[in-house]
């Protein structure tokens, strides 16, 4: 077999080779991202025993929230999984925009270019991953690594804008063949139709934000100067129309993920209580963009307003109910194949509702006012995004890729991983809850000596995850054709049976035919 010429890797425009672009470079990504949180775990492990300088510190924290959520778990979930499943639900060749679709990709690749520039600029950006003002301005950021930053996620943000029309595009122009009503479409094609909505309402809106910001910090514009006219708040409400249904956008496609191979292990074409699991999806899309304000309770608002969002932030809990529910009636299925995976899909539920339970407790509006800041929060969300968004993409990786990259892991590997992954993300991120409560801050260095018991202990919770990190490189192997541990053993039969009954299926991707 002849070596794949560099020039490939820069003009592949094939669908299943851009996505696998997309998973290696998220995959390399995600150890980036790792490598920062370990760094802040030892540095709090004790003071001063690793990182002796603040702003270093949250530039650590910075940079680790822009790589987990921006370059690893979105183009995992979303640009690998799309590029790789979207064609194949409709039997395409290949997407509709298919040079727009390794543009996409390179703009993601340089926009990581910026991140690595800003860090070698002075000390590196140190405002957060939220670029809040005054922080984010000048003088309080004065130097250019956050302008690196700013057009880093600009750059991101055109890239999966990109990526999003030419989703859209291909769903409801390319499948001219196939005539059908909206909820005869896989359950992946509705997650990601929604987060492809979710991203073309809130990417445009971020970036006026920070194109605002930008233009406060190099030409002397005072959009969100209090001091000279502007509202600091502006910039939270613009920033948070986008972050909260960024939320969605991470979770919804681990969702669909765990739908379909639910599906898979029951042996049939759709999970328990299907369309209302469609509504269920729409519905978290649309009230997604109206509770954003749920994150500023401690910024000053009136009690009517604080009103209204903990309301919507509290009616979210109904489809995220219909969904869970549906996960467990469809487990109770009396003809459910036993496999690892299904081991990974219940620590994914208790994962998912354990950190639901406490963001209800967080959408009580007075009771946020004691919490927000706390390390309560982020038990909070990364119980449900950390946790969740990342057992989706490992359920992905055991899932998807032995049939389409030949890479696979054992049945024993794949049980381990998730022991080890499980007992650490526990012991790492449980004790944040207990540390919210009695008041420890977030984005400090030094804290009280009191709260170092806690500290440690995840620290040894991290190293876990370490441990199964390290498993996951080292026991993938390389198989041609169905063996064994592929979960697509059986797939041939299956299409067999399907096409008796008109069924099409492709890939465990059920569409229906309305003939």
């Amino acid at each position: 077999m002849e070596p794949i010429p560099i020039w490939r890797w820069l003009f592949w425009v094939y669908h299943k080779d851009i996505a696998g672009l997309y998973f290696f470079f998220s995959i390399i990504m995600g150890f980036i991202g790792f490598f920062y949180s370990l760094i802040m775990r030892l540095s709090l492990s004790w003071s001063y025993s690793f990182i002796t300088n603040g702003v270093v510190y949250l530039h650590f924290v910075t940079l680790h929230a822009v790589y987990m959520i921006f370059f690893f778990v979105m183009p995992f979930s979303i640009g690998g999984l799309s590029n790789l499943l979207i064609p194949l639900c409709f039997s395409l060749a290949d997407m509709c925009l298919p040079r727009i679709n390794n543009l996409s990709f390179w703009m993601l690749f340089f926009s990581f270019g910026l991140t690595v520039i800003s860090s070698s600029v002075y000390l590196g950006a140190s405002s957060g991953w939220t670029l809040y003002p005054p922080y984010s301005s000048y003088p309080g950021s004065s130097w250019l690594s956050t302008d690196f930053i700013i057009f880093s996620l600009h750059l991101a943000g055109a890239s999966w804008i990109l990526s999003w029309i030419n989703f859209i595009v291909t769903i409801f122009v390319l499948p001219i063949n196939y005539n059908f009503s909206f909820f005869q479409y896989p359950l992946f094609i509705v997650a990601q139709l929604t987060v492809s909505f979710l991203l073309l309402i809130s990417l445009p809106v971020l970036a006026a934000a920070i194109t605002m910001l930008l233009f406060d910090r190099n030409f002397s514009t005072y959009f969100f100067s209090n001091v000279n006219g502007g509202d600091a708040l502006l910039y939270q409400h613009l920033f948070w129309f986008f972050g909260h249904p960024e939320v969605y956008v991470l979770i919804l496609p681990a969702f669909a993920v765990i739908w379909h191979f639910l599906s898979f292990s029951i042996n049939r074409a759709i999970p328990f209580s299907y369309p209302g699991l469609s509504i269920a999806i729409i519905g978290i899309g649309v009230l997604g963009c109206v509770v954003w304000a749920h994150h500023m309770f401690t910024s000053g608002m009136d009690i009517d307003t604080r009103f209204y969002f903990a309301s919507a932030t509290l009616i979210i809990a109904v489809p995220t109910g219909i969904k869970i529910f549906s996960w467990l009636f469809t487990l109770l299925s009396d003809s459910i194949i036993y496999s690892p995976l299904l081991i990974w899909v219940l620590g994914f539920i208790f994962l998912f509702t354990f950190g639901g339970l406490s963001g209800i407790v967080l959408s009580n509006c007075h009771l946020n006012l004691f919490f927000h800041d706390w390390y309560y929060v982020i038990a909070h969300f990364h119980y449900v995004l950390s946790l969740g968004a990342v057992v989706g993409v490992f359920i992905s990786l055991f899932f998807f890729f032995p049939v389409f990259y030949n890479l696979t892991y054992s049945y024993l590997n794949q049980t381990s991983i998730f022991i080890v992954f499980f007992v650490g993300s526990n012991i790492l991120f449980f004790p944040f809850h207990f540390l919210g409560l009695w008041g420890l801050p977030r984005h400090y260095l030094l804290f009280d000596l009191n709260f170092f018991c806690f500290s440690i202990s995840s620290l040894f919770g991290l190293i876990l995850i370490l441990l199964a990190s390290i498993e996951v490189c080292s026991s993938v192997f390389y198989r041609e054709g169905m063996f064994y541990f592929s979960y697509y053993i059986d797939l041939f039969f299956k299409l067999d049976i399907f096409m008796e009954k008109n069924v099409q299926c492709f890939y465990n991707l059920y569409l229906y035919s309305s003939k």
